[in-house]
């Protein structure tokens, strides 16, 4: 084979490669998602719960680590900015996981291994039940443990 030729089909092997990473990253995180959703959810429902409970030692046990909330204020402040808040969850219905990812940008998140968005409907005490409001939080997985970005 003609030196031309072994170039051009090695370049071609190797752009199929990388087609192949980026176009089966999205499939292969949708198949990761069937085993991550059942730690996924317990996490966010016990997340969900704390909040109900108005348990703000839990809430904050939640919070990611490297979240830059939790690195710019501890327990004691959190308390402050959230312990007179009259918003307490009466309900929530979790309503989708979805998008799960890997960190793409590690310079920012470097302790972050995985994204995912979670769905809720939640109603809110003393704002009547047809009061429902839809959030999408983000979670992230940190050393092996999901937590509340």
């Amino acid at each position: 084979m003609q030196k031309k030729t072994k170039i051009a089909l090695l370049a071609v092997i190797a752009l199929v490669a990388i087609a192949g990473v980026v176009i089966w990253d999205v499939p292969l995180n949708k198949a990761a998602l069937i085993w991550e959703r059942p730690i996924i959810e317990q996490t966010a429902r016990a997340y969900l719960e704390a909040e109900m409970e108005r348990n703000l030692e839990k809430v904050y046990a939640f919070l990611a680590p490297s979240s830059p909330y939790r690195k710019t204020h501890d327990y004691q402040e959190f308390l402050q900015d959230v312990g007179n808040s009259p918003k307490k969850i009466s309900t929530y219905r979790i309503v989708d996981i979805y998008r799960l990812r890997d960190n793409d940008n590690r310079e920012n998140y470097p302790l972050v291994d995985k994204f995912v968005q979670v769905e809720v409907d939640i109603t809110f005490a003393n704002t009547g039940e047809n009061s429902t409001y839809n959030y999408c939080f983000t979670f992230l997985k940190e050393k092996g443990v999901w937590y509340k970005g």
